[in-house]
């Protein structure tokens, strides 16, 4: 399949882009298809995610963060409540 240039549009806060219907159909795409997007270099990379049980959880997404150097668990005391907090 050849390359196409499409121009990113503004929609809503976003940038958005449309995806031309042979791309669609080539890869399978359906509407709320999961995708990943990536970067390589300056490349935008998107890829299908073949269904939503191949998504990463967060404990993959976190399994080589250095736990033991960050976020060590503390009690912080807020003071009184100053308005309609519920405590």
């Amino acid at each position: 399949m050849s390359a196409k240039t499409m121009r990113v549009n503004k929609w809503g806060n976003s940038l958005g882009i449309r995806f031309p219907s042979e791309f669609v159909d080539f890869v399978g795409l359906k509407e709320k298809s999961l995708v990943e997007i990536k970067t390589d270099g300056e490349k935008l990379v998107i890829t299908k995610i073949a269904d939503e049980s191949s998504r990463k959880t967060i404990q993959e997404y976190f399994k080589d963060y250095p736990t033991n150097q960050f976020f060590q668990q503390e009690e912080i005391d807020w003071g009184k409540p100053a308005g309609d907090e519920i405590w």
